[in-house]
């Protein structure tokens, strides 16, 4: 009796399982995924299915806000980022007070980068945007992560390089694209070599 329970279970399991695979390959994808901007599909030696990756080719008037504000972190320029955060815009980062909020977060966190890299005796700090594999756009805003790598010099001829990345979400304010948060991940932590 135990084992017709068990066998009939285990049929009915695999008839359920078999229709919701069929439902998942056959059944449109949702409005949300619909009209984000997956336009292809991508082969990778880590990952050996072939997956829908989103566009990853953001619209140059995008990618020169993300480089200004980035790049920005080079030379503490704060002029730069002055106009490109919306009234009620956040950011947060590893430094401190790690987070910052308004019009003028972009020029606050500028500054405590200064402040750290002064604290650190950091020098020459170097931005490098890397590719970007994760870009979604509506009729007025984005989604995006920037990866970016940090590299420069500590004192005693150490090297400073972090790697990480900026998640920023951007509006069109009046036909401008303005940042409305903006958040640092650190990959793994500061490497300091030789």
């Amino acid at each position: 009796m135990r084992f017709r329970i068990l066998s009939f279970m285990t049929r009915n399991s695999f008839f359920i399982l078999a229709c919701c695979l069929l439902a998942a390959l056959f059944l449109p994808a949702s409005e949300a995924n619909a009209t984000s901007k997956i336009s292809f599909y991508k082969y990778t030696e880590t990952n050996r299915y072939t997956r829908p990756l989103a566009d990853t080719v953001p619209p140059s008037d995008i990618m020169e806000v993300i480089t200004t504000i980035i790049n920005a972190t080079n030379s503490f320029n704060i002029e730069a980022v002055s106009k490109l955060y919306t009234p009620n815009a956040a950011i947060a980062d590893d430094e401190a007070p790690y987070s910052w909020n308004g019009p003028t977060a972009g020029v606050q966190w500028v500054n405590a980068v200064e402040k750290a890299c002064k604290n650190n005796r950091l020098t020459k700090l170097t931005s490098k945007i890397e590719p970007i594999n994760i870009y979604q756009s509506r009729e007025d805003n984005v989604y995006i992560v920037v990866p970016v790598s940090y590299t420069g010099n500590l004192p005693g001829k150490q090297h400073f390089a972090v790697r990480g990345a900026f998640t920023f979400v951007l509006r069109d304010i009046n036909g401008k694209w303005l940042v409305k948060s903006q958040t640092w991940m650190q990959e793994k932590g500061i490497i300091a070599s030789n």
